[in-house]
């Protein structure tokens, strides 16, 4: 089976090798940016399966760089990577189209999963390992009807009362 290949762009260099270190151990094909311009370019030069993504890079932030990809239709997976934990930054960046936004501190192993399942639904069935199943509405050709959510958008209000 081929190596996932990753891009991990952040500008913090000790959690960069930290990152890069961890995704090797997994298996990854690993390179890096630190910061957006370098980044971008080699999101477009060699569009990986997976895109780690801080927000606060300099020379072009993350939202820039998850818009341009998108623009481009580039189906790399892009995990977001911030500091930033306001409803308002986390909502911005899934509606430029990231697939999952993580927040700083996080725990590593949790990230290599999110990662790993990004993957698998933005690339589709070909990017399963060996022995896992495809499941229904996910990869590329899901139809617009499988992506609709099964539940209403409408607000509810939370309780904290049982009936």
């Amino acid at each position: 089976m081929k190596a996932k290949k990753i891009l991990i762009v952040e500008n913090d260099l000790p959690l960069l090798r930290g990152l890069k270190d961890n995704f090797q151990a997994q298996g990854y094909q690993v390179r890096t940016a630190s910061d957006g311009q370098k980044g971008l370019e080699a999101i477009l030069r060699d569009p990986p399966d997976v895109v780690l993504l801080d927000l606060l890079l300099p020379k072009l932030n993350g939202y820039e760089i998850c818009r341009a990809a998108r623009s481009r239709q580039l189906r790399s997976a892009i995990i977001m990577l911030s500091a930033k934990d306001h409803e308002d930054d986390i909502v911005r960046g899934l509606e430029l189209g990231a697939d999952d936004y993580v927040t700083k501190a996080f725990n590593i192993r949790v990230l290599i999963a999110r990662a790993r399942t990004c993957s698998q639904r933005c690339l589709g069935p070909s990017s399963l390992t060996h022995g896992q199943q495809a499941r229904p509405g996910q990869g590329p050709r899901a139809s617009e009807q499988d992506a609709q959510p099964a539940f209403s958008s409408a607000p509810h209000a939370l309780s904290d009362s049982t009936p």
